[in-house]
């Protein structure tokens, strides 16, 4: 059997052809039935009728709606969020490499040096290339064990904090810059 060639266009015609034919001929042997299922599902799940027009939707759906939309306008808009510049060294994720970040904790005391020590010993690509710098960051954008160091009230900015494991490894990390907003 040869079918003939259709582009997708005549395809979906055909298919809405096909459908729409179903649809009147169920509907019209079937409206008691649909009137009863419809009367049968409490209020808030039944389709909303304004005189002789039905809408498609039901007030539950236009609540869960509203709700949708207004929490997607307030993570677009955004209010103010919290946000961090921080700095870090990452090692392998063995013991001698924690002991190495603790001895290096206690020798480092101030940016410069923390810097050099990430160009020298970090096994992160922004260690090599930027001194440990991860730029500007808002929760929620780093592992979760980084995050709640980062973002925790106890950590002081301009200070080294750590060893932090996380699944990449351990890390010293050196916070430039904060703003924690409740």
């Amino acid at each position: 059997m040869i079918l003939p060639k259709i582009n997708i266009l005549q395809s979906l015609a055909l298919v809405g052809a096909l459908l729409a034919s179903t649809i009147s001929v169920a509907s019209s042997s079937s409206f008691d039935t649909l009137a009863a299922r419809q009367e049968a599902k409490p209020f808030y799940l039944r389709d909303i009728q304004i005189g002789d027009t039905t809408l498609p939707f039901s007030p539950a759906s236009v609540v869960i709606g509203i709700l949708s939309i207004i929490m997607l306008l307030r993570n677009l808009l955004g209010g103010p969020k919290s946000s961090a510049v921080a700095s870090h060294i990452l090692v392998d994720d063995t013991e001698e490499a924690k002991a190495k970040l603790t001895t290096m904790k206690k020798e480092i005391n101030d940016f410069t040096k923390f810097k050099g020590a990430a160009q020298r010993y970090s096994k992160c690509p922004s260690g090599k290339a930027s001194g440990g710098s991860l730029g500007s960051f808002s929760p929620g954008m780093m592992v979760p064990a980084f995050d709640k160091v980062i973002f925790d009230k106890e950590s002081k900015v301009g200070q080294v904090i750590g060893p932090i494991r996380t699944n990449f490894g351990y890390h010293l990390i050196w916070i430039e810059e904060r703003n924690l907003v409740e």
